[in-house]
């Protein structure tokens, strides 16, 4: 039933959106462009079949995207790796690809009713936690997608999840790897550990003028004034288009008529509906599937809860959870047979039934029946607006972008022509350097481009620039300072203290090594600190893993050095974060005991483990299915796709 109700006539000009709207990052890898794609652009092939760039490019996107949703309000673009994310993009269509050919060769498939329970459970199909065909139905339409291949596509998604997901749950932990891993989680080492203070050292240093100058001169590259720009610059931004343009009434009345189906409300009723499930064609299944409807009906008639009776007796889960709850459904959303039924009723609280569709046998009571209605003008009036003025100022970029970038390729020594054919002011940012800049200059394309060599040296404008969705600017350097290096007398002194915390780390190094020396050769912790001003010993006895009172670099170094012999010990050098040194003393290696593990963290360990391991026989199974296929990198139009 929900299944028909995908078969609407909504275009089809995007193929698997809804994914990288709705689902997890798995679900954008069911693209049918992947197998129909021409070759001769593809920026790899696997096994003949070809990854086209905008394929490509709209994996990058959301894989961009996905960062900044992430990261949020601490994303920052010049922190991604852009090189290494378009490889990881690449690595991800590859191995999507090389999976979904393993599942076409294997004829996995997803029924019906595997399907509807699914995107039932999506919430964004959802009002007050239940499944709303009017919200499914709203939402798919705001996105302008064919519910035929958004069907396609989740069924596809969930056969690459049970796939997926019967590798993963192959793995089964045994008793000897729980205790395994226990033993070395739980194991605690005996340490202590000879602090070694710079502070000692540090009082005494003495940073002297030729000190100071030879430091400056191994160093000059520190104390350099970052190379600067200044850049002029015009912008066109729709939405600052859009502010521009004002309509008339009579622009919106014209507007309304022409939308006035986008503002009409046909009627919807809400309804409930109890499902018997008819399989095959068996003419006995089907009697005995319609004499349960019918009996159930008999129930409903005698009094009997229609709520409780859709959770106890219908084999549509989704909606029998809900006591049958179907919410508001509207003409064209159920089969045919259903839905004469249910617009055929006159009054709420009627109910009808046994009702026959391909699904089976249906018992649906009227619930409410919500009268078809057209908003006034009045009501949308605020929306005509935006509506207006988006069309208005789209219509007017598009136009002004072609210019835009012609006049700046035609005058590329100067923007004036740019700003009075297309009436843009010039406007200026300054103290830009290749790392940092405000106004439109925090975009790291826009500092790309000002430090290019057609910019900075050939002195031309630049090509359009995107900052966003129809915004662009175009610019040019207007000024340029040169890094150059800073005076000494302006650092003197804050290169006198890098010396001295030089000096005293040295020292602290060198009496640091020499106590480990000592310990080698048989010294006593205890009389080495004694006999050593700003060392002290250090002696927590046995510890874990996650030790609080330790610190985290002794802890590490604890538990990465071999274990000592019996009778004897272990040492190692740590440096800390504050500069200090230490001398570790490992004496003694206890292993983990399981023996007062509970039988419910004992078993959170073992799925825990069997989740681990179920990553590595997929990864193990990702790498046999590349090894074993055929993948040819275009390396020429996999560069112009980054570009």
């Amino acid at each position: 039933m929900l299944i028909q109700a995908f078969r609407d006539n909504v275009p089809k000009w995007i193929t698997g959106v809804i994914l990288a709207l709705l689902v997890v990052p798995f679900a954008l890898w069911g693209i049918n462009s992947y197998f129909t794609a021409s070759s001769d652009n593809s920026v790899a092939t696997v096994n003949g079949d070809s990854i086209t760039p905008g394929d490509y490019q709209r994996a990058y996107q959301n894989q961009y995207q996905r960062l900044q949703q992430m990261y949020g309000a601490a994303f920052k673009p010049e922190l991604i790796d852009e090189k290494q994310l378009h490889q990881q993009t690449l690595d991800m269509l590859v191995n999507v690809t090389l999976l979904n050919q393993q599942i076409a060769k294997d004829h996995y498939t997803v029924g019906d009713a595997q399907l509807v329970e699914s995107i039932q459970k999506m919430p964004e199909f959802q009002a007050d936690g239940k499944f709303s065909p009017q919200a499914y139905h709203n939402v798919l339409a705001s996105v302008g997608l064919n519910p035929e291949q958004f069907e396609h596509d989740q069924r596809q998604q969930i056969v690459v999840d049970r796939f997926r997901g019967s590798v993963m749950n192959s793995a089964v932990a045994t008793p000897a790897e729980f205790a395994t891993q226990q033993a070395l989680q739980g194991q605690q080492r005996q340490i202590a550990y000879l602090a070694v203070s710079s502070k000692r050292f540090l009082a005494d240093a003495k940073a002297s003028d030729a000190d100071i100058q030879a430091y400056y001169k191994a160093h000059q590259a520190e104390f350099m004034t970052p190379e600067k720009v200044s850049l002029s610059y015009v912008e066109l931004d729709e939405a600052q288009l859009a502010k521009t343009v004002q309509p008339t009434d009579a622009d919106l009345q014209a507007l309304y008529q022409q939308q006035l189906d986008k503002y009409k409300q046909d009627e919807t009723r809400a309804a409930r509906h109890i499902l018997i499930t008819v399989s095959g064609n068996d003419p006995k299944v089907d009697a005995a599937a319609k004499a349960k409807a019918e009996d159930i009906l008999k129930q409903i008639n005698a009094g009997g809860d229609f709520a409780k009776l859709a959770k106890q007796y219908s084999d549509d889960k989704g909606s029998g959870n809900q006591g049958g709850e179907l919410g508001d459904v509207s003409r064209g959303e159920m089969v045919k047979p259903f839905e004469q039924a249910l617009f055929g009723m006159t009054k709420p609280g009627e109910i009808v039934g046994p009702i026959r569709t391909q699904f089976g046998y249906h018992i649906i009571q009227l619930e409410k029946i919500n009268a078809a209605q057209v908003k006034s003008f009045a009501e949308v009036k605020p929306q005509l607006i935006a509506d207006y003025q988006k069309k208005a100022a789209d219509d007017k970029y598009f136009a002004l972008g072609d210019q835009l970038a012609n006049l700046a390729y035609e005058h590329p020594q100067s923007l004036d022509d740019v700003s009075k054919q297309l009436n843009l002011p010039i406007q200026t940012v300054d103290d830009v350097t290749r790392d940092a800049g405000t106004l439109v200059a925090a975009n790291p394309d826009v500092r790309k481009a000002a430090f290019s060599d057609s910019l900075l040296t050939q002195g031309n404008n630049s090509e359009p620039v995107q900052l966003g969705p129809n915004h662009a600017v175009v610019l040019r350097v207007k000024g340029h300072t040169p890094s150059e290096a800073i005076p000494l007398d302006a650092v003197k002194d804050k290169i006198a203290a890098l010396v001295k915390q030089k000096q005293a780390a040295d020292a602290t190094n060198k009496l640091a090594a020499s106590l480990l020396d000592s310990l080698k050769k048989g010294g006593d912790p205890a009389a080495l600190a004694k006999a050593n001003p700003g060392v002290t010993l250090v002696s927590p006895g046995f510890v874990g893993r996650t030790q609080k009172d330790v610190p985290p670099q002794i802890l590490a170094t604890a538990f990465s050095t071999p274990a000592p012999v019996a009778g004897s010990r272990s040492y190692a050098d740590v440096t800390l974060d504050n500069g200090d040194q230490a001398v570790l003393v490992l004496s003694a290696v206890k292993a983990g005991d399981t023996a007062g593990t509970t039988d419910q963290a004992r078993l959170a360990a073992m799925n825990g483990i069997s989740r681990q391991d179920g990553a590595q026989e997929f990864a193990a199974y990702m790498l046999y299915l590349r090894d074993q296929g055929k993948v040819v990198v275009n390396t020429k139009n996999l560069d112009q796709s980054d570009q």
